[in-house]
């Protein structure tokens, strides 16, 4: 559609609802010669007489009846979609679809249903993934994932740097022993993940404390694409694996697991969330805000 024949088929629609060019002229804050020379070019445009013009009164012909009911309810119904993008814009309503990891997932779940109570007419889809999720070709508002996302043309938002440390259970550091330094950990058990550099049944651990680098080979025959499952394969007495902080803070607390080489973390894993585009509808930024205040 040529953008001119909508604004002049907007400018018809006033005339016939004001039966008159200078009233629909002072509603467009249009010169009146505007106005007539925009009817003109719309009836050229369609071949036919709209209107009867006379010096008191405009009147519609039967085509300009029939075309300006048609022209009415297209224009009110633009509007109307208009104004309720509007409302997308500031209300947080409707309903959001979220790729999340299931072990990010978890630091929010508890404070969920607050979210939800506050937002009554937003209904949340969740899609716990590991996989690379495109908010675009899987029509998903929002992709939360962990790594440097790919220059893909998407929107990334940095959520968090997330702590990583070397975990255990008190059962299996009771039949094998604490490693006290990074180089031990060969020696040992470990739980992989499938993000870690490996190949087969080894990794390649690499360990910072201040200034100080360590990069150890570690064996082990289990590999997960979970954060959450490693986390209970260790407490089981399953080996040794790199667990964010924050999952693990309540086991260390209640003695389910216990952080080893405590001078020693694992590079921090950085958690983006990725959506389309900037112009992001209020669903989306309250949701992003929400996570933000509660990592």
């Amino acid at each position: 559609m040529k953008p001119e024949l909508l604004r002049n088929v907007a400018v018809f629609v006033e005339v016939a609802k004001a039966r008159s060019f200078t009233k629909a002229a002072t509603a467009l804050d249009l010169p009146k010669s505007t106005v007539s020379r925009r009817i003109r070019e719309l009836e050229r445009d369609v071949g036919l007489r709209l209107l009867k013009r006379s010096t008191r009164i405009v009147q519609l012909t039967e085509e300009g009846m029939n075309y300006f009911a048609s022209c009415r309810a297209l224009l009110e119904g633009l509007e109307a979609t208009h104004d309720e993008l509007l409302s997308a814009r500031h209300r947080v309503q409707g309903h959001l679809r979220v790729a999340i990891p299931t072990s990010f997932a978890l630091r929010l779940i508890d404070n969920l249903p607050a979210f939800a109570a506050k937002h009554p007419e937003l209904h949340m889809d969740f899609d716990f993934t590991m996989r690379p999720v495109d908010p675009i070709s899987e029509n998903c508002d929002i992709a939360i994932c962990f790594g440097e996302p790919a220059d893909s043309g998407l929107t990334a938002r940095k959520l968090a740097d997330i702590p990583m440390y070397v975990y255990a259970s008190p059962a299996y550091l009771a039949a094998h022993g604490e490693p006290a330094a990074p180089a031990d950990l060969s020696a040992h058990t470990c739980v992989l993940g499938t993000r870690i550099d490996h190949v087969g049944n080894q990794g390649v651990w690499r360990l910072r404390s201040g200034r100080r680098r360590a990069e150890v080979v570690v064996g082990g025959t289990m590999s997960f694409n979970s954060v959450g499952i490693i986390r209970h394969v260790v407490q089981a007495g399953g080996g040794l694996a790199i667990l964010p902080e924050e999952l693990c803070r309540q086991d260390v607390r209640e003695g389910r697991l216990v952080r080893v080489l405590d001078d020693w973390s694992a590079p921090p894993v950085s958690a983006y969330a990725l959506t389309a585009t900037r112009l992001m509808p209020a669903k989306t930024r309250a949701f992003l805000d929400f996570v933000s205040a509660n990592l």
